[in-house]
């Protein structure tokens, strides 16, 4: 059984380096996981991928709703799991060539508006349904 006897999320790191939701033992799990079942390994992903949905969603809307003129496209979120966190993020990238355009502040905005205050809303559900997945997992990895 991997190394990890429960679920502790960390805080939203912030912008700037691959930076997002801290999951305790991930690389470590992933890599079990890997080693005895890809199935296991997939699953394991898109577990991590689906817990993150509801922050996505909840980011989204309070992107639209709390920052003023941010338009369809940049409140638009996707989220990512990569080998040390899950990650939301804005789903446009790139800046606008027109320097009447930008807005050099909007990352931060996001975080503070947005992200940030949509982990805080379902950080418990994820540690709760993260678990009791990984529970699941865990019990599939028992019976091999």
């Amino acid at each position: 059984m991997p190394a990890v006897s429960e679920v502790h999320v960390g805080g939203f790191l912030g912008f700037g380096g691959h930076k997002g939701i801290h999951v305790e033992g991930l690389p470590e799990m992933q890599r079990a996981f890997k080693q005895l079942d890809k199935d296991l390994s997939k699953e394991l992903r898109a577990t991590l991928k689906q817990a993150a949905e509801p922050v996505r969603a909840t980011a989204a809307s309070m992107a639209r709703s709390n920052i003023s003129e941010i338009g369809e496209d940049w409140s638009e979120m996707r989220t990512g799991v990569t080998a040390h966190l899950v990650y939301v993020a804005p789903a446009r990238r790139g800046r606008n060539p027109n320097p009447m355009l930008r807005r050099p502040n909007l990352a931060g905005l996001l975080l503070d508006r947005a992200m940030s205050p949509a982990l805080k809303v379902h950080l418990n559900d994820i540690e709760r349904d993260v678990g009791k997945k990984l529970d699941h997992l865990f019990s599939e990895w028992e019976k091999m």
